[in-house]
C-alpha cells in the first residue's frame, strides 16, 4: 500500500522517471502564447534556429524546480534572438494559471497554456511525464529527447553547446548581414548584401540545396566555414547579380558575417525561385479602375490586344521615376486603341490617392487601386518588387514578367517592338480635339521655357516625383524661369493636358 501511495504521489508531482519524448522528428504546431503572440514552430526552424521546448504543468514540483535554471540559461543564449529559441508548453493549465506561473518565475519566452492548445501539443509529442525538455534542430530532428536531470543552468548550457549553439548576451550588438532580393528573372537574380556596423567582413554564395550538400560533403566543412573558404568576400554593401541560372528553380542564398578578429557569426539565408521559362501563363483577374470602369484581363486579351501592366507604389521614388516612361510608351502605341493595352495597378493606395498621383504624373491609362481589387491581384500573381512592368501576349502567355532596368521610354518601346507590336498615333476623341492645346519651347530648356496656347488659364509645373513646384495663371503666353531648376524631367500641366519637358543646364 505504501508503494502505491508513493508512486501516485510521484505522478502528482510530475516525477521525471522514464520521461522521454518518444518521437524523433518534430510535429508542427501553431499556437498563441499567454501574451497574444502567435508561435509557429516550423517558421522558427526555417529561420535557422534550434528550438528548446519545456513541457510542464504549473502544479508539478519538478517543473517548479527546473524552470528557474531554464530561465537562467535562456539569458545565456541571447533571449531568443540568436541560435536557439525557447518555448514552454503546458498541459491542462488555463491561461490564468500560466500567467501566474510566468509572473512567478520571470519567464520571458513564449508560454502556451493547455487551454490555448498546449494539451494537444503535449499529446502529439507523446509526453508522459513532466517536465520534459527537448531540443529540435532546424532540420526538424529532435536531437535531445529529454534533458534530465537539470541540476543547474550549466546543465542546459552544456547540452546546447554540444550541438554547436553559441552563447550571446541579450540585446548585445553582433556582426550581422542582411540579404535583400532586388530582382528575380528566369536566369539571373540580383541581390544586395548589407552589413551592420559590427560586421567587419562577410562571405556569401548562391546555389541549390543539392549543390550546397554536395559541396560541403566533398570538403567536410560546415556551412559557416564553407562560406568563409569558398564564398565571395564583402566588407561594405554590395549589389550582386547571379547569372546563368536555371528557370523555375529554387536557389538558396547564404551569407555569414565576421568580426574584426575573423570570428564567424550567425549564417543568414534567403530562398528565391527563378521565374519560369517558356510559356508562363498569366492568371485572369478582374478589377475596377479609379474611374469606376471594370477591367477584366482575359476580355482584353481575347480581343486581340497584348496587355502591359505597370505595378507600382504610390509615393515610391522608383515608381515615380518609371511613371513618365510608361506614359510615353502608352502614347507611342496608340493610347490603348491598337495593339497594346496599358494599365496600372497601384498596390498600396486607394482611389483618391491614386487619382492625385495620376493627375500629377499625367497618367491617362486605366489604373486599379486597392479600392478596386489591387491587393488580391498582386498577391495572386505574385508581385514582389516595385515597380514591375509586365507584358502579356493575347494567348495569355507572359512575354516579360519584369522589364528591368527601364532607362527611358525607349526601353519599353523596344520590348514591345521586339514582340511584333506596331506603334500608332493616338486617335483623339471629339472632346480632346476641341480642347485647348499648348506648346512648351525650348525642350530641353536651360534658363527659361515659353508656353504658348489659347486661353491657357491655370498652368502647373511638377517634378518627376509628382510634386507641384510652380503654379501660374496665364492667357496666351507664359515665360517660366528654369534657371533654378535642377537637371531632370519635369511636367507642365495646362487644364487636362500634360506635357513632359527636360531641364538641362
Amino acid at each position: 500500500m505504501k508503494k502505491i501511495f508513493t508512486f501516485v504521489f510521484a505522478i502528482a508531482l510530475g516525477f521525471n522517471v522514464f520521461a522521454q519524448c518518444p518521437i524523433t522528428t518534430a510535429v508542427d504546431f501553431t499556437a498563441t502564447d499567454v501574451h497574444g503572440t502567435e508561435v509557429h514552430l516550423f517558421d522558427i526552424l526555417a529561420g535557422g534556429q534550434y528550438v528548446l521546448i519545456d513541457f510542464f504543468f504549473t502544479t508539478c514540483g519538478p517543473c517548479q524546480q527546473a524552470v528557474p535554471k531554464i530561465v537562467e540559461s535562456y539569458y545565456s543564449f541571447g533571449c531568443n534572438q540568436h541560435d536557439v529559441y525557447y518555448i514552454e508548453i503546458a498541459t491542462g493549465d488555463s491561461e490564468t494559471a500560466c500567467l501566474n506561473w510566468v509572473n512567478t518565475y520571470g519567464v520571458e519566452y513564449p508560454t502556451i497554456s493547455g487551454a490555448a492548445g498546449g494539451t494537444s501539443i503535449c499529446s502529439s509529442y507523446g509526453i508522459q511525464a513532466y517536465p520534459t525538455v527537448i531540443l529540435i534542430a532546424p532540420s526538424h530532428d529532435i536531437v535531445i529527447q529529454d534533458l534530465w536531470p537539470i541540476s543547474n543552468a550549466q546543465t542546459v548550457i552544456t547540452a546546447l553547446e554540444n550541438h554547436g549553439i553559441q552563447q550571446y548576451e541579450c540585446g548585445a550588438a553582433y556582426p550581422e548581414v542582411t540579404i535583400s532580393v532586388d530582382q528575380v528573372l528566369e536566369t539571373e537574380v540580383t541581390v544586395t548584401f548589407t552589413p551592420n556596423e559590427d560586421c567587419a567582413s562577410y562571405y556569401y554564395m548562391m546555389g541549390t540545396e543539392t549543390e550546397f550538400e554536395q559541396w560541403m560533403a566533398a570538403t567536410g566543412l560546415d556551412m559557416p566555414d564553407y562560406l568563409q573558404t569558398y564564398g565571395f568576400p564583402g566588407e561594405y554593401e554590395i549589389s550582386q547579380t547571379f547569372t546563368e541560372l536555371e528557370p523555375n528553380t529554387d536557389y538558396m542564398i547564404y551569407a555569414v558575417p565576421a568580426d574584426a578578429d575573423g570570428n564567424l557569426y550567425e549564417v543568414v539565408q534567403e530562398l528565391v525561385t527563378t521565374t519560369a521559362g517558356g510559356d508562363d501563363i498569366m492568371a485572369d483577374f478582374t478589377g475596377t479602375d479609379v474611374d469606376g470602369n471594370e477591367i477584366n484581363l482575359y476580355s482584353i486579351l481575347d480581343g486581340g490586344q497584348a496587355v502591359l501592366i505597370h505595378f507600382f507604389l504610390n509615393d515610391d521614388e522608383s515608381s515615380q521615376i518609371n511613371m513618365p516612361y510608361v506614359n510615353e510608351a502608352y502614347r507611342a502605341f496608340g493610347c490603348n486603341q491598337h495593339d497594346v493595352y496599358f494599365m496600372g495597378v497601384c498596390a498600396n493606395a486607394e482611389d483618391e490617392a491614386c487619382m492625385a498621383w495620376m493627375e500629377a504624373n499625367g497618367v491617362n491609362y486605366p489604373t486599379i487601386s486597392t479600392t478596386g481589387n489591387a491587393t488580391p491581384i498582386v498577391q495572386s500573381i505574385p508581385v514582389a518588387y516595385y515597380p514591375t512592368v509586365m507584358i502579356i501576349r493575347p494567348d495569355y502567355t507572359i512575354a516579360i514578367r519584369d522589364l528591368y532596368p527601364i532607362e527611358d521610354e525607349q526601353t519599353i518601346i523596344n520590348a514591345l517592338l521586339d514582340e511584333g507590336y506596331e506603334q500608332h498615333e493616338c486617335e483623339e476623341s471629339v472632346d480632346e480635339a476641341d480642347a485647348e492645346t499648348f506648346v512648351a519651347y525650348p525642350n530641353p530648356a536651360n534658363d527659361f521655357m515659353k508656353i504658348f496656347g489659347e486661353n491657357l488659364g491655370n498652368v502647373s509645373i511638377y517634378n518627376v516625383f509628382g510634386q507641384k513646384i510652380e503654379e501660374f495663371e496665364a492667357h496666351d503666353e507664359l515665360n517660366v524661369a528654369t534657371s533654378n531648376f535642377e537637371d531632370g524631367v519635369y511636367f507642365v500641366k495646362v487644364g487636362a493636358k500634360t506635357q513632359k519637358f527636360v531641364v538641362r543646364h
